[in-house]
């Protein structure tokens, strides 16, 4: 049976090994699928924006019915060259000589070329005339010397006759070269052929076996010329079926030395059972073998049983404390209470040592007396880890919020223009680093709130304030974030407006910020968030209710734990540390003050926050503001 149970549980360890394996593949395939496809787009983005800059030329050749002269196209090409990126040289070309051509050092050997003489050319150039498209044709041979892709446009002017041709160059190494530090950025090799024409198969970069599996491909076109694009990856991802199978496994082979060890557990517990005549003998030997220290207590509270785990832990011998008193091993004695649960205490060892300990208290029935149990657990180790963990996360935080303030503040320059005008592109990206540097900001100050609070460095200035503009205030700081998520906030003050509350201020505003902009990030458009006041009694409640999805049934239990949030995974839409919900909670207890939630009655969420009111309420009068 445990020969068959073990090879039961390793196929079904290989067979989830197998998965994960499938799994790890399909990763790796998707992934190097989504690199190939962001080389396409930077080939083609790269070699279209030439094309583009080309296109202008041939409108203003256009426009002009083929009467541009010699000085609008001195004027026009260095413009042209200047804005291009990978550009060697433009040419045009009326009537098919190549008469314009900037720059002009270092290409004095193309100047005046007639396209027709090229006969190894000219059948592909007079081909692109007849199709009246742009084509891009190369790597070639150029007159000057060197290789390089060629885009040739034809110029047809609006009464449907032929002018000439407008040429660019782009630099092949440029352009390679860019490829290769992208591939690199993305642990990929990339490699390009032809697909189409006489040509088909010829490598254009890289070499023909790169198109073998697992490589994927993908086509490309760009004004007439047919690619393929070969992308596979230079690491292999890590997959989790060999540690599958190790652990699977290992945990079989435990599993069955586990039974097999509770068989003759159970035949030796049967047979040193038949060897026991007292319970008390039997009791000691049970208590001698735990590894937590067990001190028994009898109905006085004196010592009764010390075992020789708790000898180890307090030095002291059982003899020694038989008869004694159970204070003596506390340097400040706690209530022992039944049930009361796990606490943690500081005990005291023979010589007068301390160390931090577990106490768990249970009650047992011994020949017809009721006998305390005081189980010890020594926790010095693990309260000297969670300090250092502590002191490490505070000292990170406070190291990563410096730096990261600075480039939020560079970022914020940048972004202002007061290093000079953005492009469009330049512009986006920089919003999204600033609004990512604000996410990590804000995650390092939660969890520096949240280090203090824990360590009770976290120092409240209360004091009596007026209520009313606190609530204002607030709103007015979300309103810029309500109007980019197109929600409405609203207040409803039914207080007075000289009402006081003995807070401190700002965080209040902290709590209800965490509040409104949860509510708001959660909320869908053109619906309405509700900040409401109510006095009730010698309790002020405060309100923040949204018409949004609400909080799942099942998540409301840990809704106020630390790094909980109802959507953890990657691809999560909405950002957060999951700390806020916590911060407002300890903050709101240390005003002496509470937070709870519920549905709201017209659907989406609604948290609840009381604070105690210290002085007589005014007369009551009802305001109500509105934000849009």
């Amino acid at each position: 049976m445990l020969v068959l149970l073990m090879l039961l549980f390793g196929a079904v360890v290989e067979y989830l090994a197998r998965q994960e394996q499938q799994r790890n593949d399909m990763l790796l395939v998707r992934e190097t699928t989504e690199s190939a496809a962001r080389l396409r787009a930077l080939l083609e983005m790269e070699l279209n924006a030439p094309l583009q800059l080309s296109q202008g030329l041939v409108a203003h050749v256009q426009a002009l019915s083929g009467k541009a002269s010699a000085e609008d196209f001195n004027t026009l090409l260095p413009n042209l060259v200047r804005q291009g990126k990978h550009i060697r040289n433009m040419g045009v070309a009326p009537g098919n000589r190549l008469t314009y051509l900037y720059p002009l050092a270092g290409n004095e050997a193309a100047l005046n070329l007639y396209y027709p003489d090229l006969a190894s050319q000219w059948p592909d150039i007079e081909q692109t005339i007849r199709s009246r498209k742009a084509k891009l044709s190369g790597p070639l041979e150029l007159a000057q010397g060197g290789r390089a892709f060629v885009y040739r446009i034809p110029v047809y002017l609006h009464d449907g006759s032929y002018w000439g041709i407008v040429s660019t160059v782009i630099n092949v190494d440029d352009v390679w070269r860019l490829m290769k530090q992208q591939a690199q950025q993305l642990d990929v090799g990339v490699a390009l052929r032809r697909a189409g024409g006489e040509n088909w198969g010829d490598m254009l970069f890289g070499e023909i076996l790169n198109f073998q599996a697992p490589a994927v491909v993908l086509d490309l076109n760009i004004a007439g010329a047919h690619w393929q694009l070969a992308s596979w990856p230079l690491l292999q991802a890590d997959s989790l079926s060999g540690w599958f199978r190790l652990i699977g496994w290992s945990t079989s082979l435990m599993l069955v030395l586990l039974i097999a060890g509770v068989f003759r557990a159970n035949q030796r517990w049967k047979d040193t059972s038949k060897a026991f005549e007292q319970n008390e003998k039997y009791y000691r030997t049970v208590l001698d073998n735990v590894d937590d220290a067990i001190v028994v207590l009898n109905p006085a509270g004196q010592i009764h049983t010390f075992n020789n785990a708790a000898e180890q832990m307090f030095g002291y011998q059982a003899r020694q404390l038989r008869g004694l008193p159970f204070q003596i091993l506390f340097p400040q004695p706690p209530e022992l209470q039944h049930g009361r649960g796990a606490q943690e205490l500081t005990a005291q060892r023979l010589h007068g040592e301390t160390l931090q300990v577990e106490l768990l208290q249970t009650q047992i029935q011994l020949q017809d007396q009721t006998l305390q149990v005081l189980l010890f657990r020594d926790i010095t180790e693990r309260k000297r880890m969670e300090k250092l963990k502590s002191e490490f996360v505070s000292t990170v935080s406070h190291e990563l919020r410096t730096p990261l303030t600075a480039i939020n503040g560079a970022l914020a320059l940048v972004t202002a223009g007061a290093v000079g005008a953005l492009l469009p592109a330049q512009q986006q990206m920089l919003d999204i680093a600033r609004s990512n540097a604000d996410q990590l900001i804000n995650l390092v100050n939660d969890i520096l709130d949240m280090e203090k609070l824990q360590a009770g460095k976290l120092s409240l200035q209360p004091e009596q304030q007026l209520l009313l503009p606190l609530l204002q205030q607030a709103l007015q700081r979300h309103s810029a974030l309500a109007l980019s998520r197109q929600v409405k906030l609203t207040l409803e003050a039914a207080i007075a407006p000289d009402l006081t509350l003995f807070i401190d201020g700002s965080r209040l505003l902290q709590i209800l910020a965490n509040l409104l902009a949860n509510a708001i990030r959660f909320s869908p458009p053109h619906s309405t968030v509700h900040l409401r006041a109510l006095l009730t009694g010698d309790v002020v409640q405060l309100m923040v209710s949204d018409e949004g999805p609400g909080v799942p049934v099942d998540f409301i239990p840990r809704l106020f734990e630390k790094f909980s949030q109802a959507d953890s995974s990657d691809s999560r839409l909405q950002s957060g540390s999951g700390l806020g919900l916590a911060i407002c909670k300890e903050l709101l207890e240390r005003m002496h003050g509470t937070i709870f939630y519920q549905p709201a009655e017209q659907g989406g969420a609604c948290f609840y926050c009381e604070l105690p009111l210290q002085a007589a309420p005014a007369a009551t009068a009802v305001q109500q503001q509105e934000l849009s």
